[in-house]
């Protein structure tokens, strides 16, 4: 496949020159802020691609040809959607101010979506549902039924625990750098002492140097109990003592790509008990397609909800809604900045909404519809 960046001020003038210059089979592959060194070239980098016409199947490895149909058939439907989206957009901009068509106000409605960085599938697929949404007679503008659509789709649950009885089990597993000891730090203080209960930390991070002395260190300020752990038998015993607390609060290693096979052990014993609420803590500013690898990584340890941090460190939540949508997975928190614990909230589907479009559909036209 044939791959070119634009760096562009928005969407719609990529697609343009994309038409002009790789013609009618370009397909939109990836949306993204551009870097800060390419920052002058334009606001976003823009990636699309060109399918091969007939490509030759390497003799060693030859192409099933039902995967090959498969994906001409989603390259052409991909491409009839672009189609449509740029002859809209162009008459648009044409036509200038007065009432824009069904046709031109779903383009504008897939290109907003793209620019905050949904994957354009999805965002075609969320600009089709909306659409359907008016043809079944709905009433308000695409982008309120948009985003009613979305607030179906969107999963939160920010409850902690899994088990109505004994402690309730918290862990965090995710990537190094995300920001899980500091998450785990503000759930101690707002879901444990602030409503005056029991907390004890634990930490299973023997895997860096010093792993467990960041968390040793706040639960000295905070005089909650901690312990330091080796193993997932000592992680068992462990969660054995602390069944007189009512929140248990566990720290793993950030495991890299490398190193995942490190934590089959843990991983195993998570995914063995029914207690245990296993949150995935991933970085907001993640581009899309590291979130999936990451996601990918800890899938073995079976996490129930996803926790978002660093949201003040990037302005383009799409990456984080396709995540979210396509796993089918809950929110349970958000983080944005380092205050203890003011910089942790629960995940809603209002905040969620507001982070993709910045500004709020109209909820009362939402409810009419």
């Amino acid at each position: 496949m044939r791959v070119k960046s634009y760096f562009v001020p928005s969407v719609a003038v990529a697609l343009g020159l994309a038409r002009q210059e790789l013609g009618p089979d370009a397909v939109l592959l990836e949306t993204r802020k551009a870097p800060a060194e390419a920052a002058h070239l334009g606001e976003y980098e823009v990636v699309f691609g060109v399918p091969p016409g007939k490509p030759a199947a390497p003799a060693e490895e030859p192409a099933p040809a039902a995967g090959i149909d498969r994906l001409m058939q989603e390259v052409a439907q991909l491409r009839r959607q672009l189609e449509r989206m740029s002859t809209a957009v162009a008459r648009s901009t044409l036509l200038g101010a007065g009432t824009a068509s069904p046709e031109e106000e779903a383009a504008r409605m897939l290109a907003r979506l793209v620019e905050a960085e949904l994957e354009p599938e999805l965002a075609a697929e969320l600009v089709q549902a909306a659409r359907a949404r008016r043809e079944a007679g709905q009433s308000g503008s695409l982008e309120v039924l948009a985003a009613a659509e979305l607030e179906s789709r969107c999963l939160v649950d920010n409850r902690l625990g899994r088990s109505e009885e004994g402690p309730r089990i918290v862990m965090l597993v995710g990537p190094s750098g995300a920001g899980k000891t500091a998450t785990l730090v503000k759930l101690a203080v707002r879901e444990g002492l602030e409503r005056r209960k029991p907390v004890q930390l634990l930490s299973v991070d023997n895997y860096r140097v010093g792993g467990a002395e960041q968390l040793r260190h706040y639960a000295t300020i905070l005089g909650v109990p901690f312990q330091a752990l080796e193993t997932a038998q000592g992680l068992d015993l462990a969660l054995q003592e602390s069944r007189r607390k009512e929140l248990v609060l566990i720290d793993t290693p950030g495991y890299g790509a490398g190193e995942i096979e490190e934590a089959r052990e843990l991983a195993r014993f998570v995914s063995s008990r029914g207690d245990i609420d296993c949150h995935l803590v991933l970085t907001a500013s993640m581009r899309s397609a590291d979130l999936w690898r990451v996601a990918e990584r800890f899938e073995r340890f079976r996490p129930q909800k996803l926790l978002f941090t660093r949201l003040d460190e990037t302005d383009a939540y799409g990456p984080l809604w396709s995540l979210a949508l396509r796993l089918h997975r809950p929110v349970s928190f958000l983080c944005a900045g380092q205050r203890i614990p003011e910089d942790l909230e629960p995940a809603s589907q209002q905040r969620l909404l507001e982070m993709l479009w910045r500004v709020q559909p109209t909820r009362a036209a939402a409810a009419g519809a």
